[in-house]
């Protein structure tokens, strides 16, 4: 099925999004440093061919300020969870969908899933990279607004622009989310 393109002010549901405290999960020295390709230990996103789909990466999400290189899964997998991986939200268009909006969540905190955790540390004019379908896109970050935690977020976006929308518990506040929208470049 064909996506339409989002349009000016949007709900996002992301009721399951919160902090990633857990620190049940090993975590190797090699993981810290995005060195292994596996969804759900901070590793980057190197496509694979095993047949479960854990690793079958469709793009990578680069942020070099706050070193994130993590990889996305198609909608469909069962692996676009924030409990996995970063997460593409239901009502996205993909990147190469002129003034469309992809939308990205992922958690904050401090446990191996939170792959948002140094988000915080951007400010509006910083970069963010999109590769998709072998295309590198460059976003511009020009806004970063809290919402109060309620099921959804609704993402404020120039609707002429192409953007990409970043969304994750704001820190050290849990009853809050963060926005940080970028507008490509």
């Amino acid at each position: 099925t064909e996506k339409k393109v989002v349009k000016g002010t949007i709900n996002v549901v992301v009721s399951s999004l919160e902090d990633s405290t857990d620190n049940t999960q090993e975590s190797s020295s090699d993981d810290n440093k995005g060195n292994n390709s596996k969804p759900g230990n901070g590793g980057t996103s190197k496509p694979s061919n095993n047949s479960s789909g854990r690793n079958s990466y469709i793009g990578t999400l680069e942020i070099p300020k706050i070193k994130v290189k993590k990889g996305f899964v198609d909608p469909s997998s069962k692996y676009n969870d924030i409990n996995y991986n970063v997460t593409i939200i239901e009502t996205s268009v993909y990147p190469d969908v002129e003034k469309g909006a992809f939308i990205l969540a992922a958690h904050s905190g401090s446990g191996p899933l939170a792959y948002f955790k140094d988000l915080y540390k951007l400010d509006v004019g910083d970069k963010a990279y999109v590769s998709y379908k072998g295309v590198k896109y460059t976003y511009k970050i020009v806004k970063i607004y809290k919402q109060k935690k309620q099921g959804y977020v609704t993402i404020y976006r120039d609707p002429d622009k192409t953007t990409l929308a970043l969304i994750t518990c704001t820190k050290g506040n849990k009853k809050s989310q963060t926005v940080y929208i970028a507008e490509r470049i």
